[in-house]
């Protein structure tokens, strides 16, 4: 069961211009200034999309991830499997850096990805130049797509949750979650990936 919340996002073509403005207007306000009505008329345009963000539940480590293996009817103790577990991560670091794909069956491949500084010329392009060594993951058939499988379950956003603790906290009888600040500032605009992918919303309470 995935668990995910909902959030409102800016998808606006200007969004940098319209998070500027935002961030101008909440400037003016903090010094008791009266806003630039530009910037007004320009937050009036905002137009914002709901997206779904994953909310996780649990963070399995080695040592969980090998304990539910083992719980599979696996012949390995917990132990062994998560031996094999850190050993395989040793090993694929280390084959990564020798310029090698690890091609995991369904798991997927495992390549390495450069970042660099670029140069006038070829000539005076060297290896100084790189400033990042990335691995990537190219899912394998069986992570492709998990939309087939999955189950969804929505829940409030975690900052939501929190907002609900400091209220119970503070003797509060009623909270607007609709406010941006309950909301984490979503409403203030975020990336948009078309669809509205994003990751977990781990921002105020995390697991």
């Amino acid at each position: 069961m995935i668990n995910y919340s909902i959030v409102m996002r800016s998808v606006n073509a200007n969004l940098l211009e319209i998070n500027q403005a935002k961030a101008r207007v909440k400037a003016a306000k903090a010094e008791g200034k009266e806003p630039e009505q530009a910037d007004v008329e320009l937050l009036k345009t905002e137009v914002q999309n709901a997206f779904a963000i994953a909310q996780y539940t649990d963070v399995m480590d080695v040592d969980k991830f090998a304990r539910h293996i083992a719980s599979h009817g696996c012949v390995y103790s917990r132990a062994d499997i998560s031996a094999i577990l850190n050993m395989a991560v040793d090993c694929v670091r280390e084959q990564l850096l020798e310029g090698k794909k690890i091609r995991l069956g369904d798991l997927g491949d495992f390549s390495i990805l450069l970042s660099s500084k670029g140069a006038e010329t070829a000539d005076k392009f060297t290896a100084q130049n790189i400033t990042a060594v990335n691995v990537v993951w190219t899912p394998g058939k069986e992570f492709k797509n998990l939309l087939t499988d999955a189950e969804f379950n929505l829940v409030a956003s975690r900052n939501q949750q929190a907002a609900v603790i400091k209220a119970i906290k503070a003797g509060e009888t009623s909270i607007d979650l609709t406010d941006p600040d309950a909301n984490g500032g979503e409403s203030t605009g975020g990336s948009n990936q078309g669809s509205g992918g994003q990751g977990s919303d781990d921002s105020d309470l995390g697991n």
